[in-house]
């Protein structure tokens, strides 16, 4: 243990000796080394590392038990629309595998996923056994769904017969892992806190159309964004489709772009029957339950203009089809869009490179 030395009195001049030799004594203790190693450690950690994402100790788990358990890696760092993809799928497969979906709070951003999550839906977070601490070492990795975009059977994890079986892959972005659980999704989601009392209610006199807007960090990334005549022109093809007889048709407008929400509700045929939504993402979805009758998605690859759409009320659900974008996600090879939409959604496209009529998309 490195020694805490008081110099001796003494004139000025003998101090430096005294200090020479008190750190080579110094230095030859292994507290000394311990000290400077974890000091570079924690500097190169602060330097490099979000701190936010700093592992939680490892948590204590029991073996030998009478059950089997599954757990995942997640992109916690993500938004809401990829954790909703992630535990329903997660737990879409507990089941298949009849193992009891654990969630690992690892980190902060755990923490936090956790917390919005179940803010939206806390049914969904009821299914799983939450557990404070990172994943064990000794619990072994299984590689699975390495792709962001694209299925993979469950089926292939019956081989596996570890207690706990944790997968490694991410986002798990497919609606085939939980094909058939929309409607219980639906009712884990809490009852709204608000009547959302400036936004139009769907009912019998009224018709809302919900478009969902992504630009911000998809510009910056690559992903595909919607101009503003697609979106308009997506808009006349949704209506025309839809050729509703209800007396009163309205548009709300969603996203995280609210100068470009307005310059789109000013270009309507009529403001007053337009709106931009002011609610949180969890109150958007939880309107969009209670009150799209239709949905059209602009970001290709939203991943929350996604769970709008399988959340609405109507389930009639318009997309860009990203087939006839530049997004960079189809260089990747990562993302298959039979995968990623479902099939009774509509795709749409521009006519033709000189034709800017909105068009469906045909395979």
């Amino acid at each position: 243990m490195l020694e805490i030395i008081q110099l001796p009195k003494t004139n000025t001049g003998n101090n430096g000796y005294f200090v020479i030799k008190y750190f080579k004594k110094a230095v030859k203790s292994p507290m000394f080394w311990m000290l400077i190693v974890y000091s570079v450690f924690l500097i190169r950690a602060m330097q490099n590392e979000d701190p936010l994402g700093f592992p939680y100790p490892p948590a204590q788990v029991n073996f030998k038990t009478s059950r089997k358990y599954i757990s995942s890696n997640y992109a916690a760092s993500s938004r809401l629309g990829n954790h909703l993809f992630e535990l329903a799928s997660v737990l879409s497969i507990s089941r298949d595998l009849q193992r009891m979906p654990i969630f690992f709070i690892e980190d902060c951003y755990h923490e936090k996923m956790w917390e919005d999550t179940n803010n939206l839906i806390p049914g969904l977070m009821n299914q799983f056994l939450v557990i404070n601490g990172s994943v064990p070492r000794s619990i072994r990795r299984t590689a699975f769904h390495e792709k962001c975009c694209t299925f993979q059977n469950p089926s292939v994890l019956e081989k596996v017969k570890d207690e706990y079986l944790h997968l490694k892959g991410t986002h798990y972005q497919s609606w085939k892992y939980f094909s058939q659980m929309r409607n219980e999704l639906i009712g884990f989601l809490k009852t709204p806190n608000n009547h959302f009392f400036y936004l139009p209610v769907s009912s019998e006199s009224t018709f809302v159309t919900c478009v969902h807007v992504r630009r911000g960090d998809f510009i910056r990334v690559g992903f595909h964004v919607a101009d503003e005549t697609f979106i308009r022109n997506a808009m006349d093809y949704v209506e025309q489709k839809e050729n509703t007889c209800r007396k009163h048709m309205t548009t709300v407008f969603f996203g995280d772009d609210f100068n470009f929400m307005d310059l789109l509700r000013n270009g309507t045929r009529s403001t007053a029957d337009s709106y931009v939504s002011q609610n949180t993402p969890s109150d958007d979805l939880l309107y969009s339950k209670a009150n799209c009758d239709v949905v059209f998605i602009s970001a290709a690859h939203s991943t929350f203009g996604w769970w709008m759409g399988y959340l609405s009320k109507g389930n009639r659900v318009y997309y860009t089809d990203i087939q006839y974008t530049k997004d960079y996600i189809l260089e990747t090879g990562e993302f298959n869009s039979d995968d990623y939409y479902p099939p009774h959604w509509t795709p749409l496209k521009y006519a033709g490179s000189d034709n800017l009529t909105v068009v469906q998309s045909f395979k």
